[in-house]
């Protein structure tokens, strides 16, 4: 899909609202969801921070790889390194603005704790977006797949104020698809994937996390 040129988010660059993840779903694909899966993406969930400590495999292909160097340059978006069961913790915040933050702090051995933050807020139209530090973002469309929550992309922008300039598929790390999938006890797994046209599956993130301690 295509984006426009557009002005899809409100005046002054703010976001029109907190995304609402039980309207995007639908009445009837929110049953769908498992009850620890509902707790964690209502709209209580995010009137406060959250921290889920876990840990994560990270894998990059060639293209994968050249993505996440240059990202490094607007904010590191994607994690520069691969690893196997590297310590990671998520923290979950509202904004002022009524974005929700996802802080990623990951733990590589023998470097300093890398964090990588994007922002989820709804465009005028209702659908979700999300947006890096450095502006970079996604269209996001969210489905419920064998009771587990899915966010796949939809289009690439930039985002400039209250504009987004679309950005062509084959400049991206590739089609986006994360699944929120729970493991009951109080964990999730948590897996992220990007699939380009020319060059396959690019990146690779997966681990299990823990719901915080009361």
């Amino acid at each position: 899909m295509t984006l426009p040129w557009t002005g899809d988010l409100a005046a002054g660059g703010q976001g029109t609202r907190r995304p609402d993840f039980r309207h995007l779903l639908g009445e009837a694909g929110w049953a769908e969801l498992p009850a620890a899966v509902r707790a964690r993406f209502d709209a209580a969930a995010h009137l406060a921070p959250r921290i889920y400590p876990g840990a994560m495999d990270l894998q990059l292909n060639w293209l994968g790889w050249l993505f996440a160097q240059g990202c490094r340059l607007i904010g590191t978006p994607i994690a520069p390194w691969t690893g196997r069961n590297v310590p990671a913790s998520v923290l979950v915040r509202p904004e002022p603005d009524g974005a929700i933050v996802w802080r990623r702090t990951y733990a590589f051995p023998g470097r300093a704790p890398l964090t990588i933050a994007s922002f989820k807020l709804a465009a005028k139209d209702g659908a979700l977006l999300e947006v890096t530090r450095g502006g970079l973002g996604m269209r996001l469309a969210v489905s419920v797949e064998d009771a587990a929550l899915t966010f796949s992309s939809t289009g690439y922008f930039w985002r400039l104020g209250p504009w987004l300039a679309p950005i062509p598929g084959l400049l991206t790390p590739g089609r986006a698809h994360v699944v929120h999938r729970d493991l009951g006890g109080g964990r999730f797994h948590f897996a992220l994937r990007f699939v380009h046209p020319l060059a396959g599956e690019t990146l690779v993130n997966a681990g299990d996390f823990q719901d915080p301690t009361p």
